[in-house]
């Protein structure tokens, strides 16, 4: 095979949908290297993909230098991986000269990756952190609804990865990593209130919400969703918030467990090993919540300005059947390769850029609908 176009790091539950947009792309099928340490996993994955277009090869992302030799030759990377693992990802990416693109979710990593714009400008190479959903797509639509007015005011998220039948007492099932759940349920949000940026805690300011077909649902504040709209925005805007849809009773549940201590980093000693109930945790879920059922992703971006005026983006996405995708595959993974795409093609200049300033939703769009979702 042929150097590899794009490395897409991770096989898992995004990076297999990732691979799939490549392969199955209009303007493709596209040079895929994909990485992934679990052997068993990259070869469901490739199974899955079924294309001589792909390169399957055993990678482990915690050697940086074992990054380098997966990215070399490729001109983008989309990393498919833990938030965590992202700045060692970015590290491997500018020093072999590569693209990167990630599915974020951590404040603090995006901001070193967007401070590595110089470097990237020099290497010529593009960095767009927290490409997907939420962060991600969520941005650049509300960026499109903010440019529709002459003096926007507020701009509201909401975005909820749900299955389609409640299950449990979470109400919940596995949607996407469990790491990257609890840091966004745990982690202090970023939003604009009174035209100022602000921290706010997470999970908190519990609100209920109807979506037309399913009924009255919960939102409540998570970190991440805002992603770099809180500096994009900061001066455009007096109010920008972001909260996660659940089914009514997930955010009591979630509470509870958070109050008594079982989401804390702290180490304790339990017949002398240390463990900490956060790792607890995260185990118990990875074991206990439902997994491969049916999912949805319900999203909707308000913004309100010039006298009251309302701009709304709405939809919900039930996984594809047909195709064996989840809403979640398709509308964190599907984003993020086309991003990755507007990379490859030249429409991203050298920097490491917030999404919303470089992708347009026309682009974006216009991609999703290639892929058959109509935004």
């Amino acid at each position: 095979m042929t150097k590899p176009e794009i490395v897409i790091l991770g096989a898992g539950l995004m990076g297999r949908v990732a691979a799939y947009f490549f392969m199955n792309h209009p303007d493709g099928p596209f040079r895929v290297r994909l990485a992934e340490k679990d052997k068993a996993v990259l070869q469901e994955a490739t199974d899955w993909l079924r294309s001589d277009q792909i390169e399957p090869i055993a990678a482990d992302a915690s050697s940086e230098l074992e990054l380098g030799g997966t990215l070399v030759g490729s001109k983008v990377c989309v990393s498919c991986l833990p938030y965590f693992l992202n700045p060692r990802v970015a590290r491997a990416a500018m020093r072999a000269g590569v693209s990167m693109v990630d599915l974020g979710g951590n404040p603090q990593v995006t901001d070193m990756i967007l401070g590595m714009d110089q470097e990237a400008q020099r290497k010529g190479i593009a960095f767009i952190p927290d490409t997907g959903l939420a962060p991600g797509l969520v941005s650049i639509l509300a960026w499109d609804l903010v440019h529709r007015f002459q003096h926007c005011a507020e701009v509201h998220l909401r975005v909820g990865g749900l299955p389609q039948k409640p299950e449990g007492p979470l109400q919940y099932a596995q949607v996407f990593s469990i790491h990257g759940l609890l840091n966004e349920y745990l982690e202090d949000a970023r939003e604009i209130r009174n035209g100022k940026a602000v921290s706010v805690p997470s999970p908190s300011d519990l609100e209920s919400l109807e979506f037309s077909g399913w009924g009255t649902l919960e939102a409540f504040v998570t970190s991440g969703g805002t992603s770099t709209l809180p500096r994009t925005l900061l001066g455009k805007v007096q109010r920008l918030d972001y909260k996660t849809i659940r089914y009514p009773g997930h955010f009591a549940a979630l509470k509870l467990l958070i109050d008594m201590g079982l989401a804390s980093q702290k180490k304790y000693r339990v017949n002398s090993v240390e463990i900490s109930p956060r790792e607890v945790l995260t185990r118990i879920l990875e074991e206990t919540l439902p997994k491969n059922v049916p999912d949805l992703i319900l999203l909707r971006v308000t913004a309100k300005g010039d006298g009251g005026r309302e701009e709304k983006f709405e939809l919900a996405v039930k996984q594809d059947e047909q195709r064996g995708i989840s809403a979640m595959g398709q509308m964190t993974a599907f984003p993020a390769a086309a991003i990755a795409l507007a990379i490859l093609v030249g429409n991203v200049p050298p920097g490491a850029h917030p999404q919303e300033t470089v992708i347009s939703s026309a682009w974006m769009k216009e991609q999703l609908g290639k892929m058959g979702i109509e935004v």
